[in-house]
């Protein structure tokens, strides 16, 4: 008789540790959004001069305590400028789509890298070729790590940050662009 893990692959510790992931992502994305609405509330104060808390409150049908409580919120809030919020998602999306991929394998022997080296700001310089270091001195059974590390090498520094950052956010190899 079979386990689960044996059907899916997949550990109850993996699915687990897979779950927090998402929830930290969530709770995350939660309190980015909460302070977007804060600053929207902030910015409608402003704009609607003396009052502005009344006029802001009757429009969104909530009371002004609500309101000061999200302008409380929107002082302590990073102030998005002109960027929008998810600039760097879509600059590591927009980079992922344009590096030479691997495949499938691959992907799996740089996550399994990744997730036991220590990437810390020294990888600001050249992450691409500190990452072709670690693969092509890695053992990996049945895996040509010199071309690997020679395609790795190729990669921007962007494009190097955008791996290690989705393998990060994501822990999952799956995500990135695999070739036939």
């Amino acid at each position: 008789m079979s386990t689960p893990e044996q059907n899916t692959g997949t550990t109850w510790i993996q699915e687990v540790d897979e779950a927090d992931i998402a929830q930290e992502k969530l709770l995350r994305d939660a309190e980015e959004i909460a302070d977007r609405r804060a600053l929207a509330i902030a910015r409608g104060v402003a704009e609607s001069g003396r009052g502005g808390r009344e006029a802001v409150a009757a429009q969104l049908g909530t009371r002004v305590g609500a309101v000061d409580k999200a302008l409380s919120r929107a002082r302590g809030a990073a102030q998005p400028g002109y960027l929008p919020f998810d600039l760097l998602d879509r600059l590591l999306s927009m980079e992922l789509n344009e590096i030479t991929p691997l495949t499938a394998s691959q992907w799996r022997a740089v996550h399994w890298l990744v997730r036991a080296t220590v990437v810390d700001v020294t990888w600001l310089d050249d992450p691409a070729s500190l990452l072709a270091a670690q693969v092509e001195e890695a053992e990996l059974e049945g895996v040509d790590t010199a071309g690997m590390g020679k395609v790795i090498r190729s990669w921007s520094r962007v494009q190097a940050i955008a791996v290690l950052e989705t393998l990060r956010q994501n822990d999952s190899a799956e995500v990135l662009p695999a070739r036939g």
